[in-house]
């Protein structure tokens, strides 16, 4: 039988499937089968043949894609048996109290524009509830990532709450986490496919409000600038929450508005390549803080000023300034977010079960700065 996923391919899969080897769907298919439970521990997976039945691949991409998570030792492959979840292991029973007092935190940097209310909140809730907070930076490096949980196991904490790095395939340590039934918390993003309770901002309401306000100033044509649209679900819910704020009020969006592809500093020409050949954008809505200062240095040097001839808008921002906040940003409440992520892994290591508490969303609030107008017509 072909093996079924549950979603249809789009034209961004498409896209994606030219650009990575096909061994690559076949191991991400079957890590998101072992997160969500469909696959568990001492199950048998599809065997070599029947893989390229429902993949339309070689034997040597199938065995390809089965070795790699074998090396990764997330399944273990008995000659003449099959491929089997964790090597037939069986998962480890629901702790009912901490087998230590501490909690682990990773998290890739910290700043005024994000993470350092973050790690206050988490960092007095710990204490509330009798937990030392161990700190480990990732550096969004997933090699850091996945350094950090297993020093974090090794150092044998209660539970782990994780900032994941954005990256295009899944971290196969979380999934040995997630394998081990360690109690495990997503803060401010959400991992697709990934049976963890997460605890982050109402990201796709939060976009919704920011575009809202810059088409009740009189916009139309407004850009939005954001890095790649991934496996974590943060940016795909901001880009979601820009097109439905058109949506909902009936206004046609030009999808060449729309830029998914920047990274920082790195990509001013890119930006300033986007907004040279659209002169009719004339404001912009950017999807991190950092992301922001790429536009705003991109609008500068095609000579149109900020907030006169373009209007610019972000999610978090370092805090006010003398006269104010020179951006108009979207604020994201991290005192609660640090604050419920550590609640919630606090009932999982007292055994709670994750699958039933599902994923928390915090609302943001507007804050407006000195770089949104209304436009010249």
């Amino acid at each position: 039988m072909p093996i079924k996923t549950n979603h249809e391919p789009n034209n961004n899969t498409l896209i994606k499937t030219a650009m990575y080897p096909y061994y690559k769907h076949i191991y991400n298919y079957l890590l998101e089968q072992i997160s969500s439970g469909k696959l568990n521990s001492g199950d048998r997976l599809p065997s070599e043949k029947e893989l390229c039945g429902s993949f339309g691949v070689s034997r040597i991409t199938s065995k390809k894609a089965l070795e790699l998570l074998a090396e990764e030792g997330l399944i273990s492959r008995l000659p003449g048996k099959g491929s089997f979840v964790g090597g037939g292991m069986r998962r480890k029973a629901v702790r009912n109290a901490p087998a230590s007092h501490a909690i682990g935190l990773i998290i890739s940097d910290f700043n005024d524009a994000f993470g350092a209310r973050l790690l206050y909140a988490i960092e007095e809730t710990c204490n509330a509830l009798g937990y030392h907070l161990i700190l480990k930076l990732s550096r969004d490096s997933v090699a850091e990532e996945e350094k950090a949980l297993k020093s974090l196991t090794n150092e044998d904490t209660a539970g782990i709450l994780l900032l994941p790095v954005h990256g295009e395939y899944y971290n196969a340590e979380i999934l040995k986490q997630i394998l081990d039934k360690r109690p495990l918390v997503f803060v401010d993003r959400k991992m697709k496919g990934l049976p963890i309770p997460s605890v982050s901002t109402d990201n796709l309401a939060t976009a919704k409000m920011g575009v809202e306000y810059l088409l009740g100033l009189g916009h139309k044509n407004i850009a939005f600038y954001s890095g790649p649209v991934e496996h974590i679900s943060t940016v795909e819910a901001r880009w979601n929450g820009f097109i439905k704020a058109f949506a909902d009020l009936g206004i046609v969006l030009d999808p060449a508005f729309m830029c998914s592809d920047i990274a920082g500093d790195g990509d001013l020409e890119t930006v300033k390549k986007h907004l040279s050949g659209r002169p009719e954008i004339t404001a912009a809505f950017a999807s991190e803080f950092s992301i922001s200062l790429t536009v705003k240095h991109a609008v500068e040097a095609l000579g149109r000023g900020i907030p006169e001839d373009f209007s610019l808008i972000t999610i978090d921002s370092p805090a006010y300034m003398p006269g104010g906040p020179f951006l108009t940003f979207l604020q994201q409440d991290e005192y609660e977010i640090g604050k419920r992520a550590v609640e919630a892994l606090h009932a999982i290591i007292m055994g709670a079960d994750p699958a039933s508490m599902g994923d928390i969303q915090i609302p943001a609030r507007l804050l407006i700065g000195n770089s949104t107008l209304s436009p010249n017509l």
